[in-house]
């Protein structure tokens, strides 16, 4: 098997000649990484805090130096974002989150110093089976690569979709959504299954980054991507589902983000004012929109009781009542700190995104677990694999088990085992604290072992082109916020390991059937099927539409 080193670009690499937009935006988490561990030491002295504090700084560190050191974001993106995305998600989001606020990074953690550590150590983990990784699989050559590959290939899985097959893939995902929200069995599973389909005409920008104005006009777009954020957000407001609504917008700015990290363009002045001006309007945009997130959980209450147009309504108008806002958030506040305490951050927005606390809570109930116990979560690991298979599939092999005893979540499980909390309410767990919890130490191994798996998987929705460069799939660039916060990590083992084997390879296949019908009606109105994916080569490295 060949090194990395015989794929790389013989020329000169850019980052060697001025500052990259990439390296000035490591750089920039850098210096906020070592601002807000100073921040951290004027917040809380304390030995507790300053260890965690500590700890995250070196591991953040780590990683940040990893991406800036090697050419791993070029060469498999999307798997070195899963790494990025873990440390973000699980340390850095919480030092800056915390910082930010003026909070201690400790303050609401049961066992933060262990928590952080361990987080850490499983980060290092990461990083030395994605090292291990990226020099026994370097990214195979135009037209060649393993079997799978070549077949995803031939199926149109790395051709670049045109604008008429994106915004027909965004209509589709939307008539899932509202046909398929709540509902059970075969057909709600397929419609949900198709709902991470909704934001594929916001691609279109990022196709146009990369293409220029050979592949559409933006000026004739925008009205259209305009009027169709609007109608999802409509639309979410009404089914109140906060996910719909935060996924496409988090999917955007996290697929920017990537593009920015391995960008080679010289960085300059007007572009990071520009940059300045963006992040202080996100900032701003930021209590507002956790406000609305807010307003959609009292508007909850009358969810199935009003029609769409009233819940839309109460959301607005418990927005506009800042005093039912504080309320709910007190509320929430109190509820969660009995046995199960989910409150860290006083943002409900980062409280979604960065999902330390709930890692935290699980690495102390375990903590707390007696041999017996800890039985318990095996027998109960093992059926919840079985429970993850489809219905048909168990009857087929003969397994006796009832689905409906297990409609709880391993982080009620968890809670449950330590503490004597309730089933049923879905809380957040921790594969992590899992896994130790079942085999101690030597969870490490099966760690390092499931990472490469996934990074195997993951990177089949990447390609290099005949310019050399390796590029995202449309069904890459979907499925980067999932792959940023759970590529790596997941709250329950059987959920990792079924979203890697199970959800990659469906979100493929759907995105096949549906591509495929699209460019299908395409050709019979005498449109284009598809932007092909091995032009002539370019300088550049980007494709060029036939």
């Amino acid at each position: 098997m060949s090194s990395p080193a015989s794929h790389r670009d013989p020329r000169p690499r850019p980052e060697a000649q001025h500052l990259s937009n990439g390296r000035f935006i490591l750089l920039g988490l850098m210096a906020l990484n070592l601002l807000a561990l100073l921040a951290q030491i004027a917040i809380d002295f304390s030995a507790e805090n300053l260890a965690s504090a500590s700890i995250v700084f070196t591991s953040s560190m780590l990683v940040l130096l990893y991406l800036q050191w090697t050419p791993a974001l070029q060469t498999h993106p999307l798997s070195t974002f899963a790494v990025f995305g873990f440390g973000v998600t699980t340390q850095l989001g919480a030092l800056l989150g915390q910082t930010a606020y003026w909070t201690s990074l400790a303050d609401n953690l049961r066992v933060p110093m262990a928590t952080f550590a361990l987080l850490a150590g499983f980060q290092l983990l990461a990083l030395i089976a994605h090292t291990g990784y990226r020099w026994l699989m370097p990214p195979p050559a135009a037209d060649q690569g393993s079997l799978p590959r070549r077949i995803l290939q031939k199926l149109g899985l790395y051709d670049t979709p045109t604008t008429g097959v994106l915004w027909f893939m965004g209509y589709v995902g939307l008539i899932a959504f509202l046909l398929g929200a709540g509902r059970e069995g075969t057909f709600g599973k397929v419609m949900q299954g198709l709902i991470f389909l909704t934001w594929a005409p916001f691609l279109i920008p990022m196709y146009l980054i990369q293409l220029g104005d050979s592949y559409s006009s933006l000026r004739k777009q925008w009205p259209y991507l305009l009027f169709f954020a609007g109608l999802v957000v409509l639309l979410g407001l009404a089914a109140n589902a906060r996910q719909v609504m935060l996924s496409g917008f988090v999917t955007i700015a996290l697929f920017a983000l990537l593009g920015a990290l391995r960008s080679a363009t010289a960085v300059s002045g007007k572009r990071v004012l520009k940059l300045g001006v963006l992040g202080l309007v996100l900032a701003a945009l930021a209590i507002p929109l956790s406000d609305l997130a807010t307003a959609m959980v009292v508007a909850r209450k009358v969810r199935g009781n009003v029609s769409a147009v009233q819940m839309v309504k109460e959301t607005f108008y418990y927005f506009q009542r800042p005093d039912a806002l504080a309320e709910q958030n007190e509320e929430q506040r109190n509820a969660t700190r009995g046995k199960y305490d989910e409150h860290y951050f006083e943002n409900p927005l980062l409280a979604r995104l960065v999902e330390t606390k709930f890692h935290d809570n699980s690495f102390y109930f375990v903590s707390t677990f007696s041999q017996s116990d800890t039985e318990l979560l095996a027998q109960t690991t093992t059926d919840m694999f079985w429970v993850a298979l489809p219905e048909p599939l168990i009857k087929r092999l003969g397994v006796d088990i009832d689905k409906k005893a297990f409609e709880f979540s391993i982080g009620d499980y968890l809670s449950h085992l330590s503490q004597g909390g309730p089933l049923g309410s879905r809380r957040t767990g921790s594969m992590l604290a899992q896994g130790v919890a079942l085999l101690g130490a030597g969870f490490a191994v099966v760690y390092i072992a499931f990472c490469l798996v996934t990074f195997a998987m993951i990177d089949l929705l990447s390609f290099r082109n005949r310019g050399g460069q390796v590029v995202l799939s449309a069904v890459g660039m979907l499925a980067v916020w999932k792959l940023f916060q759970n590529g790596i990590t997941n709250d329950s083992l059987h959920a990792w390991i079924t979203g890697t084997l199970r959800t990659i390879p469906q979100n493929i296949v759907l995105f096949l059937l549906v591509a495929t019908t699209a460019r299908a009606f395409g050709m019979l109105l005498g449109g284009r099927s598809h932007v092909a994916n091995n032009p002539p080569d370019r300088p550049d490295g980007l494709r060029t539409p036939v």
